[in-house]
């Protein structure tokens, strides 16, 4: 990669993007104006609202006419607070209190030497509250001196007597401290959504607005490289979303500033004076984080750009990402929720806790550490799908064919293949069915549940592929297998099988609540005392159904044009994510991409689904028979990561890569034999 291009790249995209007037509203006006005018101008309205409050004259009345007492403590009230109180008559105390013209009446009934006041108010009139808040003062210190009064006369201390013990709380915690922790509430996801408005729009355009201008088949003629030419796009776009981070966090330091100088707004929203020089190094942390954020989110940004033909489309397809990033970032305002081991690397979630632990001087280094190492990941994995989407024809200059469904069926050629597309919005429909309805029938119904949700997931795909007519031999890789097939599938599956029991014992060490989670889980589908049955539902049932739904449609929708490697690595994640368990994510995405492996060696489902049956049906029978010679025989994989043996661990990795690479010299086919043979 010629750095030289890329900087040209680089300064031809950043010209177009100043050229539009919109980005530059949204990159630099809108942060500078927008906190200042939240912020300060809110806060200035509340102060008004409330000396205006303090500043009102209450009109109330009785219906007899109250104590001596009562009448000078209303009397001091009206010496001591703005709020004055004035005693008026009425007849008709509801008309009154409808006509704003009375803010309270009172009713002062005695029973037995015991008096009794009811507070009348209109609580959709604007002195209600502040009538019954300071009526109610005024009662609770007439009631004070007449307690004191009647122990006077019994003889008693009334201090001794009411209040023999006497506590107070006192808060140690700095200005700076306080301040933080109001910060970190809420500035987590006002800069989250100005890193979005931030890397959108220019995302847009050098994407979506190349291809509508035609300029962008121009850019392929050159003599630069598609490497060369992603890095100068992803370059201009991380520079406007971190230019735009940058300015919202100048914008509000600027605002809290103004707001602390002048005190009085300060006090009102609840931030005390402090040093700043105490928020320069969480400051300094915050700012680094944002801009790695800023980087992550420029290269999905541009991902989802790539796929559309237009600017409107582009907008259409950012819509869902937005929504996406920006509901997880609400979490640093949920109380109880703080950043440790398993929210440091859940993307967005981690950075909008680390900017609030970090506000609130809770910071944990290896916390810190772990966030920026998976930010950095994500980043680095945005960047390879972007480049490798752009070796793709299909995605850059595809037909205008988007989703086979939005097209009337009569117009689709009969034996059409799935697109990306397709097996996107599969994905899409079958991940909110299965959250929404069933993970509720599950729950309700428990095994028939999951039966009932197998039926669903294998039905979405054959639908789907009945509409667009296409060739379901070809699409589900229904072919037949023989026993060498079959023996290879079982050998790598083996290997595979060690390698994920592995990562699932680090996963629980590292992550140790997670154990409750799964035993749970197990605990609620799992029927005791009927074998059949659980292997039917839990290890027949899923082997078809979501075979067919992954290695048969989706993995046969992105393999399409596209290289084979990415589909079978796609489709063995967006299995393991289906799962939606922490625990299960990194251990069923590896057991995808191997059942994948087989169909694309094989080219036959059947292969992935005999051991997608084995595999559950290993969990099926360990969970029936704990004490048997199976469970005997795994606690050989099994690690004391507390103690770790790593003679052992090196051992276990040995066999499971050695069994794997056996496996795949079995599915070695004919023709790559012979070509084999030619080189030597």
């Amino acid at each position: 990669m010629r750095t030289k291009i890329v900087k040209q790249i680089f300064k031809k995209e950043m010209i177009d993007i100043l050229r539009d007037k919109k980005t530059i509203f949204m990159m630099i006006i809108l942060p500078l104006l927008l906190y200042p005018i939240l912020m300060v101008g809110a806060s200035s309205i509340m102060s008004m609202s409330i000396n205006k409050m303090e500043q009102t004259t209450v009109n109330i009345a009785f219906n007899n006419n109250p104590s001596d007492n009562l009448i000078n403590i209303l009397n001091k009230t009206n010496e001591d607070d703005e709020v004055k109180f004035n005693i008026i008559k009425v007849d008709d105390y509801k008309e009154a209190l409808d006509n704003e013209t009375l803010d309270a009446y009172v009713e002062i009934n005695e029973n037995n030497d015991i008096q009794s006041y009811k507070i009348y108010t209109n609580s959709s009139k604007n002195n209600s509250y502040t009538a019954e808040k300071r009526i109610k003062e005024a009662l609770d210190e007439y009631k004070e001196e007449i307690v004191e009064m009647n122990l006077a006369q019994e003889g008693l201390d009334a201090q001794k007597t009411l209040e023999p013990i006497t506590y107070e709380t006192l808060d140690i915690a700095k200005n700076e401290e306080i301040a933080g922790n109001i910060l970190g509430q809420i500035l987590p996801f006002i800069l989250i959504i100005g890193v979005l408005l931030g890397a959108i729009y220019p995302a847009i355009d050098v994407m979506a607005g190349e291809k509508e201008r035609g300029t962008l088949e121009t850019l392929f003629t050159l003599p630069i490289s598609n490497l060369e030419l992603v890095m100068g796009k992803y370059m201009a776009v991380s520079f406007c979303a971190v230019v735009t981070a940058f300015l919202n966090i100048i914008s509000i330091l600027i605002s809290i500033g103004f707001m602390t100088l002048t005190a009085g707004i300060a006090n009102e929203m609840g931030m005390p004076k402090f040093d700043f020089t105490q928020m320069i190094f969480p400051g300094i942390i915050t700012m680094i984080c944002i801009g790695l954020f800023a980087m992550v989110v420029s290269a999905i940004s541009m991902c989802v750009c790539s796929l559309a033909k237009s600017f409107k489309d582009a907008q259409n397809y950012i819509t869902p990402v937005m929504l996406i990033i920006m509901i997880p970032s609400y979490v640093s305002m949920i109380p109880n929720i703080e950043l440790d081991g398993f929210t440091s690397t859940i993307p967005v979630v981690n950075i909008s806790l680390l900017i609030k632990s970090v506000l609130s001087f809770k910071f944990d280094l290896n916390l810190i550490a772990i966030v920026f190492v998976s930010n950095f990941a994500f980043m680095i994995l945005s960047v390879l799908l972007l480049s490798k989407m752009f070796n793709s024809e299909e995605i850059l200059f595809g037909n205008n064919r988007s989703f086979s469904f939005l097209e009337k069926r009569s117009n689709i050629k009969k034996g059409t293949m799935p697109t990306i597309s397709d097996g996107a919005i599969l994905y899409a429909v079958g991940l909110v069915l299965l959250i929404y309805v069933g993970s509720l029938v599950q729950l309700k119904f428990k095994m028939a549940g999951l039966a009932m949700t197998q039926v669903m997931i294998i039905c979405l795909p054959l639908l789907f592929a009945y509409y667009i007519k296409t060739d379901f031999k070809k699409t589900f890789s229904l072919r037949k297998i023989n026993l060498k097939q079959i023996l290879g599938g079982i050998v790598i599956w083996m290997g595979g099988f060690v390698l994920i029991n592995l990562i699932t014992q680090i996963t629980l060490y590292l992550f140790p609540q997670n154990m409750e989670v799964a035993e749970a889980l197990t605990d609620a589908i799992i029927i005791k005392d009927n074998l059949v049955l659980n292997l039917a539902i839990v290890a027949l049932m899923p082997a078809i159904c979501e075979e067919i739904f992954f290695r048969g449609f989706i993995f046969t929708s992105f393999k399409g044009k596209s290289s084979s490697k990415i589909a079978i690595i796609t489709s063995g994640i967006l299995f393991g994510f289906m799962h939606m368990d922490f625990l299960r994510i990194i251990p069923t995405s590896i057991l995808g991409i191997i059942f994948a492996y087989t169909v694309y060696k094989s080219e036959s489902i059947f292969i992935a689904m005999i051991l997608h049956f084995i595999n559950n049906s290993i969990a099926v029978l360990v969970s029936h028979y704990p004490n048997s010679e199976l469970v005997k025989m795994s606690s050989f994989i099994e690690l004391d990561f507390k103690n770790l043996n790593i003679g052992k661990f090196i051992i276990l990795i040995c066999i499971s890569t050695v069994f794997i690479i056996i496996g795949m010299r079995l599915f070695k086919n004919k023709s790559e034999k012979e070509v084999s043979v030619r080189n030597y």
